[in-house]
């Protein structure tokens, strides 16, 4: 525990996919000063050594309301992401943080790449709906896969989005596997390729399962970017 635990209240609840949630916490004690792209810790009363503690990316940037978006997806014979399922409006839960260091570099980068499977969008959403909000989002592009068209969270928002904002460019990809053993990212692999054309004036950022995640690393790294010139974080 870090000391800075505190309850939290569900205002409200709803799906983006039968498999996806979201909820909206207001915490009790006071506001989360948080960077697009951290995390908190929840820690449920359930297993059989409670409480389970278990990560979740923070949806949207703060404002002054304190409240705090999270997006989770139903795990197969997962303890914690069942009770997730379960809480309804009014529910209390326990919170700690906010933690991690998936977030925006400093100074701002010429252009910024990023590259989601599935869920992994929930950190990225949290930069781009900050970038966009302060007027300060750089020419900047989105791939975001899934095995499914309506696992493709917030589809609609990017598109709206890319309407709106001529730097920034939306390319939504459908690929093989599923959202838990999903196949190796080739398609995004050829998207990077053709639309980059091997430049490296850009920054990339990458979010998903380690199976997704480690090609996409290691094409980046072929292409002659060294560890410090992406940011990746994985949720498994």
């Amino acid at each position: 525990m870090s000391g800075t635990t505190q309850q939290a209240t569900v205002e409200s609840a709803r799906e983006l996919t039968p498999e996806v949630r979201e909820i909206v916490l207001l915490p009790a004690s006071r506001r989360l000063d948080f960077a697009p792209g951290q995390w908190i810790s929840l820690r449920l009363p359930v297993g059989e050594h409670p409480p389970l503690a278990r990560a979740y990316s923070l949806a949207a940037p703060r404002d002054d309301s304190g409240r705090l978006v999270l997006v989770f997806d139903r795990v197969p014979q997962g303890l914690g992401s069942s009770y997730l399922f379960s809480l309804r409006q009014g529910d209390a839960v326990e919170i700690d943080g906010p933690l991690g260091n998936f977030c925006l570099p400093e100074p701002p980068p010429r252009e910024l790449l990023f590259l989601a499977r599935f869920t992994g969008i929930v950190p990225i959403r949290c930069m781009l709906t900050h970038l966009a909000r302060q007027g300060t989002l750089p020419p900047a592009t989105l791939i975001h896969s899934a095995a499914r068209r309506e696992h493709l969270i917030y589809h609609d928002e990017f598109e709206a989005l890319a309407a709106r904002q001529e730097q920034f460019r939306y390319h939504p990809v459908i690929t093989a596997g599923d959202e838990h053993h999903p196949a190796d990212p080739r398609r995004e692999i050829a998207l990077i390729d053709s639309l980059y054309n091997q430049r490296r004036d850009y920054f990339p950022m990458i979010c998903g399962l380690k199976a997704y995640l480690r090609p996409l690393r290691a094409h980046l790294k072929e292409l002659g970017f060294g560890r410090k010139e992406m940011r990746t974080e994985s949720y498994d």
